[in-house]
């Protein structure tokens, strides 16, 4: 089993026990699992780095190369081996107490900006959670 199998079947176990816990030979799914992971990478690095450039050196080439690995990476690991495990809850169920599907992005914006979508959810989250409960009688 090669490295992404490795992480895949740590993360499953941990994360997604229910979804593990159907597997009948872990061994076997997580390597082939892996493999799967190790091509798809591969190809993916080999379409973001693109060919040579002229006048290219080893070093600009090594570091072209390890940031379309790295790019491969953010994009197939998520699907394949880091997979959420809050996308593991079907659409019509919601959390205990919740009124609504969670929905958490896949990634997180770097910049505050307070008119972006994903920081206005977050502030209204924040306010709702500010807010002071009024008994009810």
């Amino acid at each position: 089993m090669n490295h992404y199998g490795a992480q895949a079947q740590k993360h499953w176990r941990t994360y997604l026990p229910q979804r593990y816990a159907t597997i009948e030979d872990p061994s076997s799914f997580f390597s082939t699992l892996g493999e799967q992971a190790a091509e798809q990478i591969e190809q993916r690095t080999r379409e973001l780095a693109g060919p040579d450039q002229p006048g290219e050196g080893y070093l600009g080439k090594l570091g072209r190369l390890n940031a379309a690995k790295q790019m491969a990476e953010e994009e197939i690991l998520p699907e394949l081996i880091l997979i959420d495990p809050n996308a593991e809850q079907p659409a019509d169920e919601t959390p205990t107490g919740s009124t609504t599907p969670v929905a958490s992005p896949t990634w997180t914006p770097l910049v505050e900006d307070p008119n972006d979508p994903w920081w206005q959810r977050v502030a209204q989250e924040e306010d709702d959670e500010d807010e002071p409960q009024t008994p009810t009688r």
